[in-house]
């Protein structure tokens, strides 16, 4: 008997910019791995697949363009603006495949029994329809399964809009292997339900084209649920066995003769006695060699002198912390995450064990409900007097949340409105040419922080710089 073909696919993203910063659909991978360990033939097609060989071939290249720790360009195809976004001063583009390879794949696949497709943010959702219209146009009777990120934070949007015919919001295991059992008439497959974290198999990273990086997951979720964001929407939080983790990311980085590695977790230093610390002691004891990057914002308060050394041994080569904002009303909305006071103990063990405070990245957030530049300004200034780099990111009205309430109450954004203008690029509570170069300015002025702390020097009273005029352009 022929083992049952499920496809699984990663849809495009429709944005002003993309870039792939450690971008991979692991959820994805961690399910084709389960799904093979119950037999089942799985193939992959990621549209943000920088190896694709065709790809390469219609760009001449051998390799895709990368820097350092393996990330690189999307491949870019500048399209229509939708008419919602026509105020803001940039190009729209899809990022990934050109469709023309995408349907060749397509076509060249087997025919599955099942079509998974996942997706992304809210405002990308524009690339998962697309991916599904043309599934439905090759294999128009294949039953097709969405989850991911916006099936799970707007589900009745993502049903009319994608039309799939099942939605598996939330984390896709709990549901997923009950419903391939009915529709692929194996009921064995309804009682393997891995039961935590532990119990999936390595992610299938054999199924793409190529690898620069690995990524990896050592927790899920995060405990706190903080008033801007979603993470606590979309799964519980659970914590891997420490040598659990460190098993898979050896043997990973060895199969594969990747060295760089990308923590996806929204909450790695929680409880840092149980998780990171053993995780890091053993990866010094393994010799491991790696380059780990920590792209997500870190709960800073756990960097003690101890976890600041290990860090540094082990390897890590990006660190972002999150700081967000200094006013005690906003840290009161992210409970107390952060104190400036934490902020500035962290990056002093981080610097005494070894890293350079100007390698060092914070993320600070603007245009909140609520929020004056002033407080963002006041927030970048105090970031930049402790020689780090700041990370500025809009924000972005994310349906169930705290602020996204917030902003509705308040007028500032509309109800019923299209994912797109979710889109944190276009600063959505103020949706206007004016308001984006008004954060641009702001962004300017981070930027041009960032050059000097790069280079060790730090500017005193920055605030008072604030209406320069001749800051380097951002674009």
């Amino acid at each position: 008997m022929k083992a049952a073909k499920i496809l699984c696919i990663n849809p495009w993203i429709y944005d002003f910019s993309a870039y792939d910063f450690w971008s991979k659909p692991l959820g994805l991978l961690y399910l084709a791995a389960l799904l093979r360990r119950h037999g089942l033939e799985v193939h992959v097609i990621d549209c943000l697949d920088r190896w694709h060989p065709v790809l390469l071939k219609c760009q001449n290249r051998s390799r895709p363009k990368k820097r350092t720790g393996g990330i690189g360009p999307f491949h870019r195809e500048i399209i229509t603006k939708p008419a919602c976004l026509d105020f803001m001063p940039r190009h729209f583009a899809r990022y990934g495949l050109p469709l023309d390879i995408f349907l060749s794949d397509l076509r060249n696949t087997p025919r599955p029994q099942v079509i998974l497709l996942t997706s992304g943010m809210t405002y990308w959702y524009p690339g998962v329809a697309l991916a599904a219209q043309i599934c439905r146009e090759v294999f128009p009777a294949v039953p097709l399964i969405l989850g991911g990120i916006y099936a799970t934070l707007m589900p009745q949007h993502a049903k009319t809009a994608i039309g799939a015919d099942y939605l598996l919001p939330g984390p896709g295991e709990k549901s997923l292997l009950p419903l391939l059992a009915e529709l692929l008439k194996m009921p064995h497959l309804a009682g393997n339900t891995p039961q935590t974290l532990g119990g999936f198999p390595a992610p299938a990273f054999d199924l793409l084209h190529g690898l620069d990086y690995l990524v990896a997951m050592a927790s899920r979720g995060c405990p706190l649920s903080c008033s801007f964001c979603a993470t606590d929407k979309l799964s519980g939080y659970a914590i891997r066995e420490p040598r659990h983790v460190v098993q898979e990311l050896v043997q990973q980085a060895e199969k594969y003769g990747v060295a760089d590695i990308a923590f996806y977790d929204d909450a790695l230093l929680m409880q840092p006695e149980k998780l990171i610390k053993p995780v890091l002691r053993r990866l010094i004891d393994s010799n491991a060699k790696l380059n780990l990057h920590a792209p997500n914002g870190l709960h800073t308060r756990f960097i003690d002198a101890e976890l600041a050394r290990l860090m540094f041994r082990a390897g890590f080569r990006t660190i972002r912390l999150s700081l967000e904002s200094v006013a005690v009303q906003r840290r009161r909305d992210i409970h107390h995450k952060i104190t400036p006071g934490e902020m500035t103990t962290a990056v002093q063990n981080l610097v005494a064990a070894g890293f350079s405070p100007g390698k060092l990245e914070t993320y600070i957030i603007m245009a909140l409900p609520g929020q004056e530049i002033d407080e963002v300004v006041a927030t970048i200034s105090y970031a930049h007097s402790l020689g780090v780099r700041v990370r500025l990111c809009s924000y972005s009205p994310i349906p169930g949340t705290q602020d996204y309430a917030r902003a509705v109450e308040n007028g500032e954004f509309p109800a019923d409105a299209d994912p797109l203008l979710t889109n944190k690029t276009i600063v959505p509570l103020y949706r206007s040419t004016e308001a984006y170069y008004r954060y641009q300015h702001v962004s300017r002025f981070a930027h041009w922080l960032n050059l000097k702390a790069r280079a060790g020097e730090i500017i005193p009273q920055p605030q008072k710089t604030f209406e320069k005029q001749d800051w380097p352009r951002i674009d």
